[in-house]
């Protein structure tokens, strides 16, 4: 799944908030915590709202970042089953940022479709949150997310 975004912010701003894990975190919607387990090794700390419920998870995660490229790879692997990978490639555009986002999901369950609805609704509130610049935000929970993609 590919998905593009424009953020509003200088591309070296951007490229920060998806390099460095506790930016990440400050301002993703789901994802309330990261520990560094080794320099690009993290311990993900999630909650989604599934049918109103909040459930909870942990996975690990790599990050690879180059910032002569403005490229970001993150890759996980959920629940022992699901295999993501998030690539991001940034560029400048008259002082914002031009986010292509290529989301690879593998997974013997048939969850595309809903993973790919879940990550659409959680991506573009990261790229608003970032945005914003807002550390701290109140958390949306992915049912909101969904609702608030259906009505656009």
């Amino acid at each position: 799944m590919n998905l593009s975004f424009k953020v509003n912010k200088p591309v070296e701003a951007v490229f920060e908030y998806l390099a460095d894990m506790q930016k990440f975190v400050s301002v993703h919607p789901v994802i309330y915590k990261m520990d560094r387990l080794s320099q690009n090794h993290f311990k993900v700390y999630e909650t989604l709202s599934l049918l109103f419920i909040p459930v909870s998870f942990t996975y690990t995660a790599t990050v690879d970042h180059n910032a002569i490229d403005r490229t970001v790879v993150i890759r996980a692997t959920v629940m022992k089953v699901t295999k993501i990978e998030m690539s991001y490639k940034l560029t400048s555009q008259h002082g914002s940022t031009i986010v292509e986002e290529t989301l690879t999901f593998k997974s013997p369950l048939p969850l595309k479709s809903l993973m790919q609805s879940i990550f659409r609704s959680q991506h573009t509130q990261l790229f608003k949150n970032i945005e914003g610049d807002r550390s701290g935000i109140d958390r949306v929970s992915s049912a909101e997310l969904l609702k608030m993609n259906a009505s656009e």
